[in-house]
């Protein structure tokens, strides 16, 4: 279960999600949380990037982006960008919003809220191809 999500707009290509779940971070499968695309295979649906787990106030990294925190404690606080496969249609009129498929249900992805100053300041970001 999800007792938190936000999605922020972090550049034009990703946005960033931030979670506090009910799961340890060992129980935490980053390769279920997917956004569906009926357009390409299962296997090449997004997934998350740059996974970061924060304290439980979220102003602080428990541990290197990728790293798991040494202590395995719920409820878990996570942060991790997702690729904008479509910038410019992605919230256009009549289109389908598209939505973060989780262990822990489902969420839309939006570009409307700007990334609080206490996530700037931590999360680390490094642009891929």
């Amino acid at each position: 279960m999800a007792f938190s999500y936000n999605c922020y707009k972090y550049n034009r290509e990703w946005f960033l999600v931030e979670m506090i779940i009910d799961a340890k971070p060992s129980e935490i499968e980053f390769e279920k949380i997917v956004v569906p695309n009926e357009n390409v295979r299962e296997s090449d649906w997004q997934c998350p990037y740059m996974e970061q787990y924060l304290n439980s106030d979220g102003t602080e990294k428990l541990c290197e982006a990728y790293d798991v925190p040494e202590e395995d404690s719920s409820p878990c606080r996570i942060s991790f960008f997702i690729y904008n496969e479509n910038p410019k249609k992605l919230f256009a009129f009549g289109k389908k919003k598209s939505v973060l498929r989780t262990p822990y249900g489902e969420f839309e992805l939006s570009d409307k809220e700007k990334i609080p100053e206490r996530l700037r300041k931590i999360i680390e970001f490094d642009e891929c191809d």
